[in-house]
């Protein structure tokens, strides 16, 4: 039995490590179409950022969780009376980033993705989710690019 288990448990880890992939990858998504959805159907705006305490947006580190909300007043970022609608906690297995998109002027992690009243991004936005520990060549990474549109699309990449 203990020779079995021992065969078994490297295939089961990397079931395990590719459904945390997968469900991270699905909560960005979700907590996107979440905002940008909002956005249209509040006819004011709506964004993603990232929170440490599901309250309000903090900083520009998405790996302490982040929050979909509703820009009540659509100044384009979250202000005291903006409505959270989801919060996502942060999960330590994961490393995720978000920069600006491809042909868009700035470098660097931003500190939202922000939808207009049509459900546009005001930049397009590139994020990126990666298990710790993933070696080379591993293909426990994901890429989300979100283009000008606010429609986002994902990709599966190799860790490098």
């Amino acid at each position: 039995m203990a020779i079995g288990m021992a065969l078994a448990y490297p295939s089961f880890n990397g079931v395990i490590r590719s459904n945390r992939i997968a469900t991270s990858t699905n909560n960005v998504i979700a907590a996107l179409n979440l905002a940008r959805t909002e956005a249209i159907r509040s006819n004011r705006g709506a964004g993603v950022c990232p929170s440490s305490t599901g309250t309000s947006c903090n900083g520009s580190d998405w790996n302490v969780g982040y929050l979909a909300y509703t820009d009540l007043d659509g100044s384009g970022d979250w202000t005291a009376g903006d409505t959270a609608l989801r919060y996502i906690e942060a999960n330590n297995q994961l490393g995720l980033t978000a920069a600006a998109g491809a042909g868009e002027s700035g470098t660097g992690t931003i500190s939202q993705v922000a939808f207009d009243r049509s459900g546009r991004v005001t930049q397009a936005v590139d994020l990126s989710l990666k298990l710790t520990g993933c070696k080379t060549g591993q293909d426990y990474q994901r890429r989300i690019v979100i283009r000008r549109s606010g429609q986002a699309r994902m990709a599966k990449e190799t860790c490098q």
